[in-house]
């Protein structure tokens, strides 16, 4: 498997693995993988609209079982994924054993602990317009950070994979509201009414040239 793990000393000393991959390096490895999915993920597989997406998918979700299995130390065909009423997923065989996975364009991150994490990939994306949401989503001090930074659109999608990464830890999603969630280089206070455990810790890295990656634990 052409993946490789991303080592951080603060990752490694909460027992955290942090795996990226590019998608496209596994496309001739489709029908193998695909021989690792269930039938409902077979059938999730094909109702995506693009051939791409459904690829990708395909990927990431055998690739996911792959690592579990080994992880656990029991063949991948034991390997089944289900979900919370969240809708976060969880290892039936170890619950215990939590992962999340993101993907945006070529690169996937898959990540793994024994507690609650989240991780979050982005392309650096120079057609997004991202002033107009600024409001919705990030606090005035976040905002102004942007908008002063040398390098704006880096500077958004680090808080932008930062925020994404909490909520993910969380199960809470997207839809709750990200202006509670301060992701300002340093410690930060954090709206209680966002239920956040004490000492929620987020880190931003790069995974490779216009791609940024947030993780949160």
């Amino acid at each position: 498997m052409n993946s490789s793990q991303i080592y951080d000393s603060k990752l490694d000393e909460k027992g955290v693995k942090l795996f990226k991959f590019k998608i496209s390096d596994y496309v001739n490895l489709l029908p193998e993988l695909k021989m690792l999915l269930n039938t409902s993920e077979i059938e999730r597989a094909q109702r995506y609209y693009h051939q791409k997406d459904s690829n990708r998918f395909i990927v990431c979700r055998g690739l996911l079982k792959l690592i579990l299995a080994k992880e656990v130390g029991v063949d991948v065909s034991r390997i089944e994924v289900s979900k919370h009423a969240n809708k976060k997923p969880f290892l039936v065989l170890n619950p215990g054993l939590h992962f999340n996975i993101s993907h945006a364009e070529n690169y996937a991150l898959i990540a793994l602990g024994l507690q609650e994490l989240g991780v979050d990939v982005e392309y650096l994306s120079k057609d997004f317009n991202f002033t107009e949401i600024l409001p919705t989503v990030f606090s005035v001090p976040e905002i102004n950070a942007v908008l002063t930074a040398e390098n704006k659109n880096k500077t958004f999608y680090k808080f932008w994979t930062r925020k994404e990464a909490i909520v993910k830890a969380t199960g809470k999603g997207i839809d709750d509201n990200l202006l509670k969630i301060n992701v300002l280089d340093g410690d930060n206070f954090i709206d209680s009414t966002f239920q956040l455990k004490q000492n929620t810790q987020v880190v931003s890295f790069t995974v490779d040239h216009d791609y940024i990656g947030g993780f949160s634990i």
